[in-house]
């Protein structure tokens, strides 16, 4: 499959809905990563940056800490991913230059209720190990023919 590197973000379309909201509240969630895999199907990321002048770390910070202000959107995205059959990451990252920015967490969201997250597999990398790992899925989500 022929694709190309990434070369910008694009916050356009972000900028956009917003313009045309008007200070509504969104009923929509922005995905930020959705790719498909040609054994494991459909997997979705979400990023979750953690700031330098929050009192967690990538290492620490967990959805449970904030789910009252942000449960919306992971039930959202755990919906979407049941329909797609798809599985979800949610990382916990640092900016890098940054205190913590070797501190990645990906947490594969198992199962999950209006409560929380109920079921998860939790894995600690390392800037590099998690650079190795996912540099490794996007090859192989590469490989995959159009259905």
């Amino acid at each position: 499959m022929n694709s190309k590197a990434l070369g910008h973000d694009d916050s356009s379309g972000f900028n956009f809905v917003k313009e045309m909201l008007n200070g509504d509240p969104t009923a929509g969630i922005n995905f930020d990563r959705l790719q498909r895999h040609p054994q494991k199907g459909y997997i979705i990321f979400e990023w979750l940056l953690c700031e330098e002048t929050q009192w967690v770390t990538p290492y620490t910070s967990h959805p449970r800490k904030y789910w009252n202000q942000n449960k919306r959107k992971f039930i959202s995205l755990w919906n979407v991913a049941q329909a797609l059959h798809a599985t979800l990451y949610l990382v916990n990252y640092a900016k890098q230059g940054t205190a913590h920015q070797d501190e990645i967490l990906v947490i594969e969201v198992l199962d999950l209720n209006k409560d929380g997250i109920v079921k998860e597999n939790v894995t600690k990398y390392t800037r590099s190990s998690f650079q190795n790992w996912f540099r490794q899925l996007n090859r192989e989500c590469l490989k995959n023919d159009i259905a």
